[in-house]
């Protein structure tokens, strides 16, 4: 009977063990899901921020371009009234007689010139329209980066939920309490790797890392820190130095939470 319990106390042992060490893997991924959305979030950062800053560029080039247009389209403007002012003091002087010939010569030559810069404007204006003006391909440009822009906004704002709710997750599983003056018992000891498996476990509200003096009798005889924690059963390491010499930890040893001041 003897040899019995001792096989079933080392068979719920290893696999206790084995499902700590499985706990123990599900945390450190999930930290380290944490630290790649982190890097992650910083990279689509800066991609959203050259795609805005693009974007920008693009935009201001734009308002230049047509504010060029319209520049040009003033001067072209200014040119005609200031050519039809010209020729209607030409007329004037024409019908007024041969004594004004020298103002005569220099109006037609002033209306001829301001003639030659409209041509020159007008065709400038023609020929170069992509300079001055939203071309439909700097359109299309423009619409194309817009929407890059609204998608890895979008991406941004779903990474930074992601990392909300891990970072959440990972607080509340740290934010947990135990309940002060908690008991239990041990119900195997592996000498060899120092650890000891307590009936207490997430159901009973035990939480990792917490430390739990260990009882026999009313004498204090050590401590154990919880490493993983099970529905109804938890592994805890024997804290180092904390068994007086000569003594060894049992099954069937009690253990206690209690909370320390803070």
């Amino acid at each position: 009977m003897g040899k019995v319990l001792l096989y079933a106390s080392i068979a719920v042992t290893l696999a206790t063990a084995a499902l700590g060490f499985l706990n123990k893997g599900s945390l450190s991924a999930a930290r380290e899901q944490i630290s790649t959305s982190q890097q992650e979030l910083q990279e689509k950062a800066k991609t959203l921020e050259a795609a805005q800053k693009a974007v920008k560029e693009a935009k201001d080039s734009l308002a230049t371009a047509v504010a060029e247009k319209d520049q040009v389209s003033a001067q072209v403007d200014s040119l005609k009234a200031d050519s039809e002012k010209s020729k209607s003091q030409v007329a004037e002087l024409t019908t007024q007689g041969g004594t004004k010939d020298a103002e005569i010569t220099k109006l037609t030559a002033d209306v001829q010139a301001k003639e030659a810069q409209i041509q020159t404007l007008t065709a400038a204006q023609t020929t170069a329209p992509a300079s001055q003006g939203p071309s439909p391909e700097v359109q299309a440009q423009l619409q194309e980066k817009e929407a890059l822009v609204t998608k890895l906004q979008g991406d941004l704002d779903a990474s930074r939920a992601q990392l909300a709710d891990l970072r959440k997750k990972d607080s509340d599983r740290m934010a947990l309490k135990m309940r002060n003056g908690l008991e239990g018992r041990i119900l195997a000891v592996n000498q060899a790797w120092n650890f000891v498996v307590l009936n207490l476990g997430d159901r009973n509200g035990v939480v990792g890392n917490a430390e739990m003096l260990i009882k026999r009798g009313n004498q204090l005889i050590g401590k154990v820190r919880v490493t993983s924690v099970e529905p109804s059963t938890s592994i805890a390491d024997i804290v180092v130095n904390s068994v007086p010499r000569g003594v060894s930890i049992q099954p069937g040893d009690n253990v206690i939470y209690q909370a320390t001041a803070e």
